[in-house]
This record gives structure tokens, sequence and C-alpha cells, in this order.
């Protein structure tokens, strides 16, 4: 089976003819395409008919880039048209779209650019974040041996604590030992 395909959207400089070329010769498929004057994407392709109707389908993309309207499809019933077997691209593109699309590149890369800047100033911001995280950190700790050495200051307090009750029993027993003394 042959058709043309005219494919209407948002479908010029934004890679798409690539894009449409790989997904034929996955699919076996002949022929080529190229950018029409009017915006459009032509193609005439040959292959089964189910691959084709397949073909349509993946290349039906709405996407931010590339966003197909409309797939008009002809059949094409010349067979003295020629079709090459590999499918492949026509180039069609004036030095202008060529510098065009240039322009794109550059201005996508200059938006790359300033999006890894400010990404980088958000590495900074987090860093200087995790360095005032650190120093609560070292406060928390340094506020744990204090009380490490007050732990141990109350040990001790505990141990003379048991030592005067240990006293307060000595003269209880010599309190009452002294009273009998004074009883007689």
């Amino acid at each position: 089976m042959r058709c043309a395909l005219t494919i209407k959207g948002k479908v010029q400089n934004a890679g798409y003819r690539g894009f449409i070329e790989d997904k034929a010769r996955a699919r076996h498929l002949g022929g080529y395409v190229f950018n029409s004057p009017d915006g459009s994407v032509q193609l005439v392709c040959e292959g089964a008919g189910d691959k084709i109707d397949d073909f349509v389908d993946v290349i039906t993309l709405r996407e931010k880039d590339i966003f197909v309207e409309n797939i008009l499809k002809h059949d094409v019933v010349d067979p003295a048209f020629p079709i090459p077997g590999i499918f492949g691209r026509v180039k069609t593109d004036t030095k202008e779209d060529t510098y065009r699309k240039l322009d794109k590149g550059v201005n996508a890369i200059k938006d790359v650019g300033l999006k890894v800047k400010d990404v980088g100033e958000k590495v900074k911001d987090v860093g200087e974040k995790v360095k005032d995280v650190g120093e609560k950190v070292k406060g928390v700790g340094e506020k744990v041996n204090s009380v490490k050495e007050d732990t141990v200051l109350l040990h001790g307090i505990k141990k003379d604590t048991a030592v005067l009750q240990d006293m307060k029993d000595i003269l209880v027993k010599h309190t009452e030992i002294l009273e009998r003394i004074a009883e007689k």
C-alpha cells in the first residue's frame, strides 16, 4: 500500500521529521518526508496497511514542541511514482530556516544555562542551611557533654547523701545510748 500524508499543526522546527524517519524505518516502511512551505509536513510511504496505520498512530504527537492537529491520508495509486526502499528525509530547508533553527538551539542552550545557574544557587543555599544545622548539632553536643558532667556531679552528691544517711543513723543510735545513760 502507498499513501501520502499531510500533517498539520505545530510540526516544523522541532525535530519531527527525524522522529518520523525513525518510526517509519522501525516499521520497515519505504518513502520520504519533507517540510512544506505552508508549514505542514508532507510524506509519502509504502508498506503493509496495518504497519502504515500503526505508523500514523505513533507519529500523532501532542506534546509541547510538536503538536499534530490533523493528519490527512491519501492513497497513492500511481505505481510508476518512485518510492525509495528505505525511508528518508528530503532536505528542503532554506538558509533562513537553518539560521532560525540555530537561533532556536542557541536560545535553548541559554535557557539550560540559566536553569543550571539557578540550581547552583539553590545548592549553595542548601549548603548554608546544612552548615547552620551542623552548628546547631555541635551546640546540642556541647549541651549533652554539660549534662554528662552534671550527671557525674549528681552521682557524687548521691554518694555524699548516702554518707549523711549513715551519719544520721549513727547519731540516732548514739542519742539513744546517751538517753539511756541519762535515765540511769
